[in-house]
């Protein structure tokens, strides 16, 4: 099976190439509206080469991991913090280097690495020294521990036991959304690897580095220490696991075999960071090393901080277990669910995502039951995808669902692969390293046969099981963000203390906080929110300070000494910060510092506010400079202040002129301030007007939501004043202008029938500048004219909105009535050895004409027309009709009540695509009819009358053969047909629609949708290639196409929601051979919105959707088969695309840009591949994978 997962991706992956739409430079990451270039699958390997160091240079940091077995840390962290950073350059963001903690990783994923004894229960039972991987680094990502900035926990390779509380408790800096699985299973397969180095650069280009292990040690004899160019000919032992991880950056095809110490013999090199510090900027590996690919990982999406309020898991270690169950008489599915206990006390709890690790790839369901835990009341949700591939995966629910009860249970159904159902969960504790596991009863169920009985359901923990992937993420309405932990970032300066003298000081020191949604954030301890405990100079010694922020604790120590001995000079090494004071000011003794020198030798600073601290007494009443002595330990210095004479203040403002503009209408107009002033008066008698719309003057308290007097308040430099304006009511708004937004579902009509305008819309535009659709079925404000249902043809309808003159039109077309049969009986009528060849009737009329004996064999009427002919009494008996036949006969609208058919012979008569549509018949009894060969071409009947009772009303025959205002008024009685046979009645293409239903039977049931023609176009001017495939469905069954609306969609899985506005409309509908239609059409890359979903499948679905009036037939087919690539260069028909090729066209891009399958997929590997794909799809004959 995993082969043909193999050749049906190749399909795949190649069915995207014909997809892609741009070349770019490999730098440049910008969007166009034609350049999708971010998203094909294809562009990966339109690129010789690719660095993400010319992409996103700040976030490619090579960093140390020094003597400790680390480097999954390294490698998992590094390709993390590629993603995200290469996920804020497509969006345009501003950049940021991202640098989160491997040690915080490296701790969080071990049980015992702490002190005292203390033990992570979110954490393997591993020695230290044993290294990691990929899956232990995603279930650190993804139980809630990490990742978190490195400043939380820098990085020591000698790796000593710390206190467990201090990396508990921090809200993790990024959340991981999608993980993808790229490692090969068999590395002798060349296929597989080929196929993985398409994807792996695929990754790379699209979504950044990937987590890559190989067999490295540094220094060894494979790698070429001139220009760090690696390649290992030893492949790995059965069971061997490679030796290091290092993080994928780029490739480059062209990287000479002739660079590696050992020639692997062809061309071409992986990019690579790798995690010793110095030792190399980046390193190249031969794509052809031999150690690689078992071990190759990626993330898909994530996203910057917490995007979640609380987490709901059981399993918190690595889930390593491979559960499978087999498909049989008994086991039809496995779905698997969770019981989670909740504080039902707390509201507006909603359930916005869930995450389950998957074990194959596959279409999952979803189940949520939010009141309790009873599992038999389990309801679907639906969310943002179905299809995941095999690795960890968030799904967001499209519609969050609110938790009511005490329990709730949240439940997964797997997929069917190859009949076999496969779920991960947690291993038990017996497990080496799974010490920490801890599984209860009434956790976990699974459930083989039917989630709806509850005896189906199944302790999954009882039975010796452990808990499943299955996890659940919450949102909390009007939440903010707020601190959950606290660190010391730096101390402060001041880390001494002379007992009974110096007050504690924390200028310098700063704490580092972690916030709710994931924000890391600095905060000096000068920060009014922050609050200290513990200081004490009363003693000497150590003294633990206990910083308080927001209810988040930390701690430092200082430490109190004896005063030093004799105080023998001070000096004022910072003067107080305020020295020049207004008249009777008092004087501030805030921020001066006194050095004081003892005679030991030893200082000590001592704040200018300490009690200790004595201040002489200036004269403040009188202007002038002052001398301040400032006296501590007998000593004493000085320092001048300024004494000023107190500034002219302003005594008061008022209201000198209102604004032109006082009257305001209600809920429109803002506030105008134009024309007013006030007058401004100060202490010494001046005055100074002022323009109220200065920026100095601020005027609030305008509300125009209220009708009549609002009261306006006018402040300047501390001083008010107020003045009214007058809100009036709003006038009522009339109309400017009106347009037909949508015209009416029905726009034909019959003779007689009323005009109806269901359907029909208006925008109508107001003078306040408002719109409002109204329908045109709103006789209130609508009236029509111009409409005459007896008229027939095309009419100009006219519409008239209410106390607007313009009229507004819309075509409609008035057709003919069309015969109703009503209560025609037909008794025994015969009619026999007629033959009538190649008749013409016109204009002719016929009574009581008795035709006996007559017979028609092999008869074939073509092209025949009867005009107002008129037929009474007519009594024909003992005819018989044989070899018949009617082709492309449509008959519509037919009604026929009570009329009753007995004993009638037709003879080898074959109707071929006859439609019949909106037919009623009522108490038709038709026995031992046989009706073969029976052919009438572009017969028209017009105006025929045969008089006497019995009369027939809106018979209708369309497609060639047209009857129109037929009226039968004929008597017809003891008409005896006898001993009547229907044999061999052949109707190809039955889609009749006898009631309005909704339902067509599927006309998709046979057909085929194929890729047969595919163009690569090259531009090399616009930087750009588009990629046209022609697609084609055959075996659609309709019987004449003009009655029907059939649209596609190209989609990456079969169970996407499509509405009716993402289809696209087939405009050609083409008749084959056997009377079925097929459909041509062509899709252009550039025309794909949903190419990411496209790209991230392993399939390739055409949904078919057909439209018959109100009826609706639907379908989704697998393409199945692929044409071979025809190339263009600037609209030059070529053989490949290559270097040759680009530089005869005229393509000057070559050299410095990145060109579409330059190397890296010639054109004889695309045939190739091609071919391979067309004959591993005949073989397997896939329909589904996922079947």
């Amino acid at each position: 099976m995993k082969k043909k997962i193999y050749v049906f991706i190749q399909c795949f992956l190649l069915i995207i190439i014909i997809s892609g739409n741009s070349i770019v430079r490999a730098a440049n990451l910008s969007t166009t509206e034609n350049n999708v270039f971010n998203l094909l699958v294809g562009q990966s390997l339109t690129n010789q080469k690719f660095d993400l160091r010319d992409v996103i240079p700040e976030n490619i940091i090579v960093r140390k991991q020094g003597g400790a077995d680390n480097c999954w840390t390294f490698a998992s962290i590094g390709a993390l913090e590629t993603t995200i950073a290469l996920k804020r350059k497509k969006q345009g963001s501003n950049i940021k280097v991202f640098d989160f903690s491997e040690a915080h990783m490296k701790y969080g994923s071990r049980y015992s690495m702490f002190l005292n004894g203390e033990k992570n229960d979110r954490g393997l039972s591993y020695d230290k020294s044993k290294g990691g991987s990929f899956k232990q680094a995603v279930n650190y990502f993804t139980n809630g521990f990490g990742p978190v900035d490195e400043k939380w926990l820098k990085y020591n390779p000698n790796e000593p036991n710390i206190d467990l509380n201090s990396i508990e408790s921090i809200t993790q800096a990024a959340t991981v959304m999608d993980t993808v699985d790229l490692s090969v299973e068999d590395t002798t397969d060349e296929n597989a690897i080929n196929d993985a180095i398409s994807k792996i650069k695929v990754q790379i280009k699209n979504y950044g580095g990937v987590y890559f292990a190989l067999n490295y040690h540094m220094g060894d004899q494979y790698t070429n220490t001139l220009n760090m160019a690696r390649y290992c000919d030893v492949p790995l032992r059965e069971y061997e696991s490679p030796s290091h991880a290092v993080v994928l950056i780029g490739w480059d095809d062209n990287y000479s075999a002739s660079n590696f110490k050992k020639n692997p013999g062809k061309n071409g090199a992986w990019i690579f960071k790798n995690s010793y510090g110095d030792y190399s900027t980046v390193e190249y590996l031969s794509y052809y090393d031999k150690t690689s690919y078992t071990e190759t990982y990626g993330f898909q999406d994530a996203e910057e901080g917490k995007n979640y309020d609380k987490q709901y898991q059981h399993q918190v270690l690595p889930s390593i277990v491979d559960f499978h169950v087999k498909k049989g008489p008994v086991i039809s599915q496995l779905t698997v669910a969770e019981v989670y206990s909740r504080d039902a006390s707390k509201t507006n709890e909603k359930i916005t995502r869930l995450s389950i690790e998957a074990a194959r790839s596959g279409i999952y369901e979803f189940f949520v039951n939010p009141d309790n835990d009873d599992l038999t009341n389990l309801t679907k949700v639906s969310v943002n995808k179905i299809y995941l591939r095999k690795g960890f995966h968030t799904v967001k629910l499209d519609n969050p669902v609110e938790l009511t009860g005490s329990k709730f249970v949240v439940a997964a159904k797997m997929p069917n692969v190859d009949n076999q159902f496969n779920m991960m969960y947690e291993g038990k504790n017996t497990i080496e390293g799974y010490t920490a596991s801890v599984s209860e009863p009434g956790e976990t169920y699974v459930n083989y046969v039917d989630n709806s009985n509850a005896a189906y359901w199944k302790d999954f923990v009882v039975a010796g099981k452990g808990n499943s992937s299955l996890k659940a993420y919450v949102n909390f309405d009007s939440t903010q963000p707020k601190p959950t932990k606290i660190k010391i970032l730096s101390e402060p300066n001041k880390l001494e203390y002379i007992k009974d003298t110096e007050e504690l000081d924390v200028t310098g020191g700063k704490i580092l906080v972690s916030m709710s949604n994931g924000e890391t954030i600095e905060k000096s301890l000068e920060d009014s929110k922050v609050k200290f405990t513990g200081f004490d100079n009363s003693s000497v010694g150590p003294k633990t300070i206990t910083v308080d922020y927001m209810d988040n604790r930390a701690t430092f120590v200082v430490n109190v000494i004896d005063s030093p001995n004799q105080l023998i000079s001070l000096t004022l090494k910072k003067a107080p910060t305020k020295v020049e004071y207004m008249v009777n000011d008092t004087l501030v003794r805030d921020g001066g510092i006194l050095q004081a020198t003892y005679s030991n030798g030893k200082t000590a600073e001592i704040s200018t506010n300490s009690a200790s601290v004595k201040f002489s007494s200036p004269n403040m009443t009188v202007p002038g400079t002052k001398n301040v002595t400032i006296t501590y330990g007998g000593r004493s210095v000085n320092y001048s202040i300024l004494v000023k004479e107190k500034p002219i203040t302003l005594n008061k403002i008022e209201v000198l002129n209102l604004p032109i503009k006082t009257d305001y209408i209600q809920n429109t107009e803002s506030l105008d301030l134009t024309g007013g002033k006030i007058r401004a008066t100060f202490s010494n008698g001046n005055v100074l007007d002022i323009q109220m719309d200065s920026s100095d003057v601020d005027v609030v308290g305008f509300n125009n939501s209220n009708i009549g007097r609002n009261r306006l308040s006018v402040s300047y430099k501390g001083k008010t004043t107020s003045f009214d304006v007058n809100i009036v009511e709003k006038p009522e708004a009339t109309i400017n202008d009106a347009w037909i937004l949508r015209k009416p579902d029905k726009l034909k009509y019959r003779k007689g029938e009323e005009l109806n305008l269901s359907g029909g819309k208006i925008t109508v535009n107001y003078s306040d500048g408002t719109n409002k659709i109204v329908t045109m079925d709103n006789s209130e404000l609508v009236q029509y004219s111009n409409f005459n249902s007896n008229s027939l043809g095309v009419q100009n309808v006219a519409l008239k909105l209410k106390d607007f003159n313009k009229l507004l039109n819309f075509e409609v077309e008035v057709i003919r009535d069309e015969p109703v049969i009503d209560q025609n009986k037909v008794l025994e009528n015969k009619i026999l050895e007629n033959q009538i060849i190649t008749n013409q009737i016109v204009q002719n009329k016929v009574i009581e004409n008795s035709v006996i004996a007559n017979k028609i064999e092999n008869n074939r009427i073509i092209e025949n027309q009867i005009i107002s002919n008129r037929i009474t009494a007519n009594k024909i008996e003992n005819n018989k009709i044989l070899e018949n036949q009617i082709v492309s006969n449509q008959i519509i609208s037919n009604q026929i009540e009570n009329n009753k058919v007995l004993e009638n012979q037709i003879v080898h008569n074959k109707i071929v695509e006859n439609q019949i549509a909106h037919n009623k018949t009522l108490e038709n009894k038709v026995v031992e009819n046989k009706v073969n060969e029976n052919r009438i071409d572009e017969n028209k009947v017009v105006e025929n009358n045969v008089n006497n009772s019995n009369v027939v009303y809106e018979n209708k025959v369309s497609n060639e053969n047209k009857v129109i205002e037929n009226k039968i008024q004929n008597t017809v009685s003891e008409n005896t047909v006898n001993s009547n046979q229907i044999n061999e009645n052949k109707t190809n293409n039955d889609n009749v629609d006898n009631d309005n239903s909704k339902q067509i039977s599927d006309i998709f049931a046979d057909s085929k949708a194929e890729i047969i023609d595919s163009n690569n176009f090259v531009y090399s001017v616009s930087n750009k290639n588009y990629i046209e495939i022609e697609v084609n469905v055959s075996n659609i069954k309709i019987s004449d196409a003009k009655d029907y609306n059939i649209k596609y969609y190209l989609a990456g899985s079969a169970g996407e929601k499509i509405s009716d506005d993402q289809y696209v409309l087939i405009n050609n509908l083409n008749k084959q051979s056997d009377g079925l239609y097929s459909a041509k059409f062509k899709i252009n890359s550039k025309d794909l919105n949903n190419i990411t979903d496209i790209i991230n499948s392993d399939a390739l679905y055409l949904y078919l959707k057909a439209k018959n009036g109100n009826s609706v037939s639907e379908k989704i087919l697998n393409l199945n088969n692929m044409s071979k690539v025809k190339n263009y260069i600037n609209n030059k028909k070529v053989d490949k695309i290559d270097k040759e090729n680009l530089e005869k066209n005229k393509d000057n891009t070559v050299y410095n840009r990145i060109l579409p399958q330059t190397g890296a997929l010639p054109g004889l590997w695309v045939a190739f591949i091609l071919i391979s794909i067309i004959g591993s799809i005949s073989y397997f004959k896939f329909k589904n994978i996922n079947k």
